[in-house]
């Protein structure tokens, strides 16, 4: 089992209920604001999806434009159609309060909270060597997949999500290997791009990496010094 949080807060862009085949209500919304980065904000949106009798109440409170706190897991999903695979990494939202006294600014594309939050706690293992390169400006890139499981009461279930990291941050992984126990901070990404056959727009979401510590399991028979 591995550690899996998302701490998220913004101006609601926006907010859909819907209902899933066999009934469950499900919300979803989007958070819009500008987390400090350095000396630096840097725009970020996070989009989160809640279920179940509350989030349906929720939805009928919510005000677009109005300030956001919001706290959930990632979720992997995979499926196959007609012989082609394909997965997503979803944000399950599991508590949501209004901010009051936040620091919304309004600019050219509409109102944004300044000081957002978009962080991402996870403990996992790699599932394959970390991937080092560097850019055409000789900057450090680290990719990697992190893996863990989570377990819902009756069953337990994988969760795969992608790492990528910058800079200096790139260096602790050139020590790390497949299998290697983690523990990751960072920021929610969404990555778009257009898909050359279909000419549709196509999201990856991942993770970028602002801290990676390496951990070292315990041996259950071992006894303390």
């Amino acid at each position: 089992m591995g550690a899996n949080l998302v701490l998220a807060s913004g101006v609601l862009g926006r907010h859909e209920l819907r209902y899933t085949p066999r009934g469950t209500p499900l919300l979803e919304i989007a958070l819009v604001g500008k987390r400090p980065v350095k000396d630096n904000f840097v725009f970020t949106r996070v989009d989160l999806t809640f279920y179940g009798k509350l989030a349906e109440a929720w939805a009928q409170s919510l005000v677009e434009g109005a300030a956001y706190q919001a706290s959930g897991r990632l979720e992997y999903e995979s499926w196959e159609v007609d012989g082609r695979k394909g997965s997503r990494l979803r944000v399950v939202g599991e508590e949501l309060h209004r901010l009051e006294g936040a620091d919304v600014r309004e600019e050219e594309k509409g109102p944004v909270l300044y000081g957002a939050d978009n962080r991402v706690f996870l403990i996992g293992g790699l599932t394959a060597d970390p991937e080092l390169r560097q850019t055409s400006m000789k900057t450090p890139i680290a990719k990697a997949q992190l893996g863990f499981s989570t377990w819902d009461g009756q069953a337990s279930k994988s969760h795969y999500v992608e790492l990528e990291a910058w800079g200096e941050l790139a260096e602790p992984f050139k020590s790390l290997k497949k299998g290697s126990q983690v523990m990751i901070e960072g920021a929610l990404k969404t990555e778009v791009w257009e898909d050359r056959e279909s000419k549709t727009k196509r999201y990856k979401r991942l993770v970028e990496v602002g801290k990676v510590t390496a951990l070292e399991r315990l041996n259950a028979g071992a006894k303390a010094a």
